[in-house]
């Protein structure tokens, strides 16, 4: 299993919307392999977000990376975002 972690750091006064449409988002898609997705903030910087979502394989994760959907998330959050970044992480163990 691998979580992947995407820190996003929104433009400011644009996070009702990022939050609009990663719920639109994930209400719509559901990608074979994911095991679960979760938006967090960062609470002394709220335009901060920290999106994780756990994977059964990376190469589930890769097919979600290379799929239309993705492509048109990105593209819904492209003007909304002022950077990001992505790890990808293998989960040891979940209690």
């Amino acid at each position: 299993m691998v979580r992947a972690v995407l820190t996003m750091l929104v433009r400011e006064g644009c996070e009702t919307a990022f939050e609009d449409i990663w719920r639109r988002a994930m209400k719509d898609t559901q990608p074979s392999g994911s095991l679960g997705q979760a938006l967090t903030c960062d609470p002394e910087l709220r335009r901060k977000y920290i999106i994780t979502g756990d994977w059964e394989s990376r190469e589930a994760l890769r097919a979600f990376e290379s799929s239309t959907e993705r492509r048109s998330m990105s593209a819904a959050f492209e003007p909304l975002r002022e950077s990001a970044s992505k790890q990808v992480l293998e989960i040891i163990a979940r209690v």
